[in-house]
């Protein structure tokens, strides 16, 4: 190898012995984990390592003690290598850690003079060490105590803060024996002037002293005297300290130009601190024009110093472009140089290189390692991004007590960032108790210093009293504010206010201006709201093709509200041609997506057959999902109650549906209490309580919900719960068609089909159930409604109690319709030997539907009865004898097949006589026979065997005829079977008609989608998802759930 070569390499290893020696210094004076001090100094030499490739612990420990100057600079270093077994095949060896200490501390020369600045360090790294290895336990016991003893202690020399020219760069704050240490070298220097020297650094430091109140009661206009006074007479650092207080009026009157002036005669006399400070006042014009170019050359002189604020100044200079062409690469070297050095901003954008993959390959755990570090190192915004790792474990394991303890430790240092997720965690819960003021504050004291989402978060504070008094003006001010800055978010809020004039004067028109604006700029799910306002014409004319392009777009991008409206609009045809199958599609990759109103949806589409078939099993499952996962969606919870009630999808079970329609009642839902009345009204799933009935039809009622109105009605009238009072009961009556007209308008209708609506169909049979004592009828007409007619009020276990009632006062129709309940299960179990019991009761006395449908039970031995078709004739024979046309149809058919089966019977009897007649014939002649001769005998034989063969044939022939005919007559007999199936339409279509659930419930997207969902628009939803703690924003923290359900 040339010797140029040779030399090369010793140089770059000298180079990186002594970074190492100084950096494990900067790691030494920066521990304040003592407990634990040996673990922070191991990770950081595996650090070390890890950035210096060519250089493994081993490597370096043989460099080390092979180096010339070892005993005098490596040998605390090497003693803690062998002390940890770092290094050398990690086998520690205490006894010569300890020889290495002693030898490093104990000066035999007392004349000996020190020759570098690595020999002190040396010696202080092993006083360090020597400290803990004997007296830990009573540092750790005093530590807060000496740590309060040096920062005040008189005889400390507390360094200028930008003073380390007389230390080779290093910041050192020591106590007095390290001191004489320090000046020990400077005499062994032979400086003719270091007693003026030093008293110029003391008075720069006296004055430090009193700036910051250091040893001293704070005085900056005494500081400034004690810089004045030592610049005057030549320290470089105290003119540096001048021109800091010149620009920020620190105990004299602001003046940049003055402080720009103090800065360049230090720089010119080599401060390196002061050429930084130059650079900064070009590239930002403090007392100058302003000069990216001539900033750029300043950072680099002082950079070239080895000063790491020029050096990471330098870094953010490439990375921009600023005063030089950009050039990340460089920006990078830079950023590790100044890292090198202990500077804590560079480990920082070292991390945001990493994270953001600058120069280097993108490695979030990387990126965590420099944030961690920069944030001990007290970077705020290290801190804050360090608190971001640890929330949500991005480049190591999830730790929530972390997150908030760099949270708080930058939020501490003033970090508006980090108030403003900290508020986040105090707001939700989130690794701290919760604590609404404490959130106010923090957002608050963040939104001062211009965060704007932590404005947004104030207004929020505000709109819905977290954490402080209700204040919608302020919040509507907060919002309008935050818009005006350029907040996309404040826009967003705002044109939710003016939609709802909550706060403010109601304006769609603005509303939807601010919203259009959003859309245009593709901002959050802005699109998937303008979509909502065309829909319904809010600040614009109503234009549902503009509202479905609108919804499709933002479904694009991934908006599950948007896709859920979308659905919609294909299943009601708005905005496009209707396509119910395209419809179901998208509700079935909502549900897939877990998106609660999607999974609800898509039970809904199962239930009605929309776009699929009729399925209830897995409509059950869907409101299932939705209800066990959202207390808060109380429509799920009504639907999956009334599968319960009605046994439709899961096995019948009126406990369980009490259950679920109690939750939802809680939720202060009206349909939940009406059906919750109902419940307690029969006794449904829970002890009958007519008390409690009555309560929850007036909750309901008092929401103005109609069927309720028309159970509260009945409760009057009939003194359920309450007592009797007609005219109260006939007034909600009226209210619950919709009107408050005279009844007299209604009475002229005697046949109830005539009266115009619904609703004046169930005002009329109430009241006639009310007036008449002879009500039988009117309670079979009240049981008719409730089961087939009107969809919004449809109840089986209504329609069962009123048939019920019915029958129980003699109605012939209400004891076949209560049978029918029973055979069908109707707002009650199936109950067969009932059934039949009810039906035989009705049809005896004249029911000719009961009477039918015996005669169908019997002729198929079905319900429970042994099959009889003489029963069965007998019943259609009855029907028909009463004008039921279907009866005779079904008994023609019967009686035909009954006759064909008869005549089948009676040509079996017949081709049975005709055999035995041949066989007898057949038997003489052999006898007369046997007299010829013994030729004519075996001719006759073979005569008689073919005689015999023939009739054989014919018999066969005979037989095989019968079994067509039988095969027939069964054909005839299974095709009649099948008429009379499809003869019982009636009872199917019943049957059908009573499988249509959700009496009870607005499962539709038509009913009680503001009453099930009455969150205001400018509702925070989801607000922990705090996505970027960069950029920080948190997503769909105002969305609008009514706009979540179109129609």
């Amino acid at each position: 190898m040339a010797s140029n070569d040779i030399e090369s390499n010793h140089n770059d290893n000298e180079n990186i012995l002594k970074d190492f020696l100084k950096d494990f210094y900067r790691q030494v004076v920066r521990i304040e984990n003592y407990s634990n001090f040996e673990t922070i100094l191991k990770e950081w030499m595996y650090d070390f390592f890890k950035n210096n490739e060519e250089m493994e612990s081993k490597t370096i420990l043989k460099l080390m003690e092979d180096h010339e100057e070892s005993s005098n600079w490596f040998s605390s270093l090497i003693g803690f290598f062998y002390e940890h077994g770092i290094g050398d095949d990690n086998i520690i060896d205490n006894d010569k850690s300890l020889d290495y200490y002693l030898s490093t501390t104990i000066i035999k020369d007392e004349n000996k003079k020190f020759v570098s600045v690595y020999q002190i360090i040396n010696i202080i790294i092993a006083k360090y060490l020597l400290s803990f290895r004997y007296y830990k336990d009573i540092i750790l016991d005093k530590r807060d105590l000496i740590a309060k003893e040096l920062r005040h202690l008189e005889n400390a020399y507390v360094m200028s803060q930008n003073q380390f020219e007389n230390f080779n760069g290093l910041e050192i704050n020591l106590c007095k024996d390290e001191i004489i240490t320090i000046e020990k070298y400077f005499e062994s220097l032979d400086q003719f002037d270091f007693v003026e020297k030093k008293e110029l650094i003391d008075l720069n430091n006296l004055g430090y002293s009193y700036q910051y109140g250091i040893g001293k009661e704070k005085d900056e206009f005494r500081a400034f005297e004690l810089y004045l006074e030592s610049s005057k007479r030549g320290n470089s650092s105290a003119q540096n300290n001048l021109g800091y207080c010149y620009q920020n009026g620190i105990g004299i009157e602001k003046d940049e130009k003055k402080a720009f002036d103090c800065y360049l005669k230090a720089a010119n006399d080599g401060d390196l601190y002061a050429q930084y400070n130059i650079g900064v006042c070009y590239q930002n014009g403090i007392g100058v024009d302003k000069d990216d170019n001539e900033a750029f050359q300043w950072f680099i002189k002082s950079a070239e110093g080895k000063n790491s604020s020029a050096q990471n100044k330098l870094g953010v200079c490439y990375q921009n472009g600023v005063g030089i062409e950009k050039d990340v690469n460089e920006a990078f070297g830079w950023y590790m140089k100044a890292a090198k050095g202990g500077n804590a901003d560079a480990e920082n954008n070292l991390g945001t290189c990493y994270k953001e993959g600058i120069s280097v390959e993108k490695d979030e755990k990387r990126a965590f390692e420099w944030f961690l570090k920069a944030a001990k190192g007290g970077n705020s915004d290290a801190q804050t991004s360090a608190g971001h790792y640890y929330k949500n474990g991005i480049g190591r394991e999830k730790d929530l007590d972390k997150a908030v303890h760099w949270f708080s430790k930058a939020a501490d240092n003033g970090n508006e960032i980090a108030q403003y997720h900290l508020g986040g965690c105090y707001k939700f819960g989130i690794g701290v108790k919760k604590d609404l003021v404490k959130a106010f504050e923090l957002y608050k004291s963040s939104s001062s210093k211009n965060c704007l989402e932590a404005q947004i978060q104030l207004g929020n504070c505000y709109f819905y009293g977290s954490g402080t008094e209700e204040n919608k003006e302020m919040a509507y001010e907060i919002y309008k504010s935050a818009a005006e800055k350029g907040s996309s978010r404040g826009k967003y809020n705002l044109s939710l206010i003016y939609k709802s004039g909550v706060g403010v004067r109601k304006n769609e028109k603005k509303a939807f201006e601010l919203i259009k604006q959003l859309a245009d700029e593709n901002y959050f799910d802005s699109k998937w709201h303008l979509g909502y306002y065309y829909s319904h014409g809010i600040g614009t004319e109503i234009d549902e093709e503009k509202a479905f392009k609108c919804y499709e777009e933002a479904a694009d991008k991934g908006n599950n509200n948007a896709m859920f409206n979308l659905s919609l609009f294909y299943q009601q045809g708005k905005g496009v041609e209707k396509d119910e199958k395209k419809a179901f599609e998208l509700t079935k990759k909502l549900s897939e997506k877990e998106y609660s109103e999607g999974q609800f949806q898509l039970g809904y589409y199962y239930e009605k057959g929309i776009g699929t078939d009729v399925n209830k099993e897995k409509a059950f499952e869907q409101y299932k999902l939705v209800a066990e996962k959202d207390i808060n969606h109380v429509q799920s919870q009504i639907c999956l109650a009334s599968l319960y009630e009605d046994g439709e999808g899961v096995e019948k079970d009126l406990v369980k549906a009490f259950e679920w329609f109690e939750k939802a009642a809680n939720e202060e839902n009206r349909v939940a209490q009406h059906n919750l009345g109902q419940c307690y009204e029969l006794g449904n799933g829970v002890e009958k309580d007519l008390i409690k009935a009555f309560e929850y039809y007036k909750k309901s009622n008092e929401q103005n919900y109609y069927p309720a109105k028309f159970q509260l009605g009945y409760c009057y009238v009939n003194g359920i719960g309450t007592e009797v009072n007609k005219e109260k009961g006939f007034e909600l009556y009226n209210e619950g068609t919709g009107r408050n007209k005279k009844f007299n308008i209604l009475l002229k209708y005697e046949n109830s089909d005539e009266i115009d609506s619904d609703l004046d169909k169930l005002n009329y049979w109430f009241r006639k159930a009310a007036e008449d004592d002879d009500n039988k009828v009117a309670l079979y007409k009240l049981g008719e409604l409730y089961e087939t007619e009107i969809e919004f009020i449809r109840s089986k276990v209504r329609a069962f109690d009123f048939y019920r009632q019915a029958a129980e006062k003699g109605d012939i129709n209400g004891k076949y319709k209560l049978g029918y309940c029973y055979e069908n299960g109707i707002g009650i179990q199936v109950d067969k030997t009932k059934m039949i019991e009810l039906y035989k009761e009705a049809a005896n006395e004249g029911n000719v539907d009961a009477q039918n449908k015996l005669g169908f039970l019997y002729e198929e031995g079905k319900g429970g009865v042994d099959k009889d078709i003489d029963e069965a004739i007998q019943w259609y024979k009855k029907a028909v004898e009463n004008g039921c046309q279907k009866s005779n149809e079904n008994l023609d058919n019967l009686l035909k097949l009954k006759e064909e089966a008869d005549k089948a019977n009676k040509d079996n009897e017949d081709d049975e006589t005709k055999e035995d007649d041949e066989a007898n014939e057949n038997n003489e002649n052999n006898e007369n026979n046997e007299a010829n001769e013994n030729n004519e005998n075996n001719e006759n034989n073979e005569n008689n065997e073919n005689n015999e063969n023939n009739e054989n044939n014919e018999a066969n022939e005979n037989n095989e005829n019968n079994e067509n005919n039988e095969a027939n007559e069964n054909n005839e007999n299974n095709e009649n079977n099948e008429a009379n199936e499809n003869n019982e339409t009636n009872e199917a279509d019943e049957t059908n008609e009573a499988n249509e659930t959700n009496e009870n419930n607005e499962t539709n997207e038509n009913n009680e989608t503001n009453e099930n969902n009455e969150t205001n628009e400018a509702n925070e939803a989801n607000e922990p998802n705090e996505t970027d703690e960069t950029v920080v924003i948190e997503t769909n923290e105002a969305t609008e759930t009514n706009e979540n359900n179109e129609v």
